[in-house]
């Protein structure tokens, strides 16, 4: 079972892992643009600042998942370290546990605004800031998937899910 997540896991990877860099591309190509036309034709646009900050919102959501499934998430060790090894496990378990229903908190808060978001337009580009904001449901969905299967994982004491590079760590 868990090898079948884990590869489905490594599908959404590769999807994110290539998001990131178009996100990151998109945006740099959107500030370039906003330098030329400032600076060299002395017009500046209106849509490109906001088009690069919403890049930004969408990078860093996607690179938070990207992150998570690589265990790069910042933590401390410190506590970890000194606990027996049934304690590392709980710890562990607790930990990723917290992280799941904050995650899922995020998911559902985002949806519960969907419809004021449907509402409200961006001032430039006049998008439904629901768009904006339509990653961090996705996003934040799938790290609560993975902090949940890590929880299991933690508990179970099956290491097989974070083999191949893969981990997970939160807090």
């Amino acid at each position: 079972m868990l090898e079948r997540i884990e590869s489905l896991f490594k599908k959404v990877d590769v999807l994110f892992e290539w998001l990131t860099v178009l996100t990151l591309g998109g945006m740099t190509l959107a500030i370039f643009t906003q330098v030329i036309f400032r600076y060299v034709l002395s017009a500046p646009l209106a849509w490109t600042e906001e088009l690069s900050i919403f890049m930004f919102i969408w990078m860093t959501f996607i690179a938070g998942y990207v992150a998570a499934r690589k265990g790069k998430h910042i933590g401390v060790d410190a506590l970890r370290e000194r606990l027996p090894s049934f304690g590392r496990k709980g710890l562990e378990c607790l930990s990723n546990l917290i992280c799941t229903v904050f995650f899922s908190i995020i998911v559902f808060s985002t949806v519960l605004f969907w419809p004021k978001l449907m509402r409200q337009t961006s001032p430039a580009l006049e998008l439904p800031m629901a768009y904006v904001y339509l990653i961090m449901i996705v996003a934040s969905f799938f790290i609560a998937i993975w902090y949940a299967v890590l929880a299991v994982v933690s508990i179970s004491g099956k290491d097989a899910v974070r083999t191949g590079g893969s981990g997970g760590k939160c807090g």
